[in-house]
């Protein structure tokens, strides 16, 4: 019977040993739900690479929400990135080629090795055995919902980790094999829906952090979700899925809006635009999506990029589970998630794009060039009315007065506003009335150089300073200064203090302003690289007053 307490005792030791965190021989070891995997390690970090969290969603698996993993028995290795999700071979490489030669800098495009089975995540912890529970960020990458892997270079974790958090870098499903509508799909699934499998790709890698993060030392109750771009649009679309509960405490939204940039697509639309779609690829036989799935996955994306020229197939919609209704209408009845918030952009998100689409068509005419006035106007009108109402075509009037005179600058500006900033401070008033704390940004650093005056601060120049990711290959051809390095690392404290306490706050930097506090106050890191608070977010004719919103987007689809 004495014997009792000690057996007691090693047998807890081992079950310990074979759950706990460990290093092996030639790496750090953690057992997953699914099974052990054995990382690297990248100085004091711990890195673990090629996680799946679901099935590879191939054969027919193709277009259905994500299954989970099968178990295995052996250590898996994890020191190599999983693969990127199916997209043109350029991938991001095409948005970066243009605004580079912007600079003078030549650039190479290196091709994507895309796949299906493409379901996988990155971990970097700070230090290993992990200690203690540390706040974990979660990394939603752009590129429009088409392109773009969470294994991109840039997305590096170990520089953010060492603020004293865990990152968590994910692929999900794109274009055509993430967001593909279609009537058959909606009748064979059980909750009635198709498309938006993308996002239920990042719900699914959220509830694999949410059950195994533990194991890197991470507190599964304190989850921000960052992205940028599309990644940014998605975070702020989960915020009203009730599939998202309890998955994340924080947003950071960097420059995506997830209302206000056009109407949202009905089903009927998403189902028609997939119908247009699988004529082109298999016409018009019996069994479609039986066709359809035996497809090679590069044959549908070339189909869609050279064949379709229908709307927007990469696109997410109202499909009555995922997003029982318009995000506007969510956010304005105060159905969205209890999260703390951080959302911002960039002082000329626009001019990037005028440069790529110059680049992609030789002597490409200008965005108000390429249409005739009336086009510009009602698409412009449309886009913007759900937020300006009756003040919209002021408002439109005001930005085409000014491009006459400022014009690619009036271009950048008009679009900026009524596309980029209005929506996003409308998304913090009403954040703020539901949840809390809500602050802004305004990244307003443009490079010195060549491409400085025709660019500014450009859609997603704030991603390498929140990654440090200057020397990596996509963005050392920037000619960034001691200022950018200095402003890099203060990004990173302001993003890593409000993962870790909902407050981007310390003693020793500027202090930034509480949006819930001083409804309009923000803070810019400014052209000359020095964050200063500020009031007045608010572009011309954009009312972000609570009850004007909720009114406003209450009646808007």
């Amino acid at each position: 019977m004495r014997l009792r307490p000690f057996v007691l005792t090693l047998s807890l030791l081992l079950l310990c040993a074979d759950v706990l965190p460990r290093t092996g021989p030639e790496g750090p070891v953690v057992r997953l739900s699914g099974g052990s995997i054995r990382g690297s390690f990248q100085g004091q970090s711990a890195v673990f690479k090629g996680i799946p969290y679901a099935a590879p969603p191939v054969g027919d698996l193709r277009w259905r929400e994500p299954q989970p993993v099968s178990a295995w028995t052996e250590v898996r290795d994890a020191t190599q990135p999983g693969n990127a999700c199916v997209q043109d071979v350029a991938g991001l490489d095409a948005y970066i080629q243009p605004i580079a030669a912007a600079y003078g800098a030549s650039y190479e495009i290196q091709p994507v090795t895309s796949s299906e089975d493409c379901l996988y995540l990155n971990v970097w912890a700070p230090s290993w055995p992990p200690r203690g529970s540390l706040p974990v960020m979660v990394w939603l990458h752009g590129g429009s919902n088409r392109i773009g892997s969470g294994s991109e270079t840039t997305y590096d974790g170990s520089s953010l980790a060492a603020h004293g958090v865990i990152i968590v870098s994910i692929n999900y499903r794109l274009g055509i094999l993430g967001f593909f509508n279609h009537p058959d799909l909606a009748a064979e699934s059980p909750h009635h829906s198709s498309g938006n499998y993308g996002l239920l790709d990042q719900l699914a890698a959220l509830r694999w952090v949410k059950d195994n993060i533990g194991q890197f030392g991470g507190d599964p109750e304190n989850v921000t979700l960052f992205g940028e771009s599309a990644g940014a649009v998605d975070a702020g679309l989960l915020m009203t899925s009730p599939l998202s509960v309890h998955l994340f405490r924080s947003v950071i939204s960097e420059s995506g809006p997830p209302f206000g940039l056009g109407p949202v697509r009905t089903r009927a639309e998403a189902e028609a635009t997939g119908v247009a779609i699988a004529k082109l690829a298999v016409g018009t036989s019996p069994s479609p999506l039986v066709n359809l799935r035996k497809l090679p996955a590069t044959d549908l994306v070339k189909l869609v990029n050279e064949r379709y020229k229908g709307p927007n197939p990469a696109d997410w919609m109202v499909d009555g589970w995922v997003f029982p209704q318009p995000p506007a209408k969510i956010y304005a009845s105060g159905g969205i998630s209890t999260v703390d918030l951080m959302v911002g952009l960039n002082g000329r998100e626009m001019s990037a794009f005028r440069v790529v689409t110059a680049a992609r068509v030789k002597n490409a005419p200008r965005p108000l060039e390429n249409e005739g006035p009336v086009q510009v106007v009602r698409r412009f009108a449309d886009a913007a009315y759900p937020l300006y109402g009756g003040w919209t075509y002021a408002a439109i009037a005001k930005y085409l007065f000014q491009a006459l005179f400022d014009h690619d600058r009036g271009i950048d500006q008009a679009a900026n506003d009524m596309l980029i900033a209005c929506p996003l401070g409308a998304m913090a008033t009403l954040t703020a009335a539901r949840t809390g704390r809500v602050y802004v940004y305004k990244f307003d650093r443009a490079v010195p150089g060549k491409g400085e005056s025709a660019l500014g601060a450009f859609h997603g120049l704030e991603i390498p300073y929140v990654f440090h990711a200057f020397q990596d290959r996509t963005w050392q051809w920037l000619p960034v200064t001691e200022v950018d390095k200095r402003l890099s690392g203060e990004i990173q404290a302001y993003w890593t203090n409000f993962a870790k306490a909902g407050d981007p706050n310390s003693p020793s930097a500027a202090t930034w302003p509480a949006w819930d506090k001083a409804p309009g106050s923000y803070i810019e890191f400014s052209p000359d690289g020095a964050p200063v608070p500020r009031q007045g977010f608010a572009p011309p004719f954009c009312d972000l007053s609570l009850d004007r919103l909720r009114g406003q987007l209450s009646i808007n689809k």
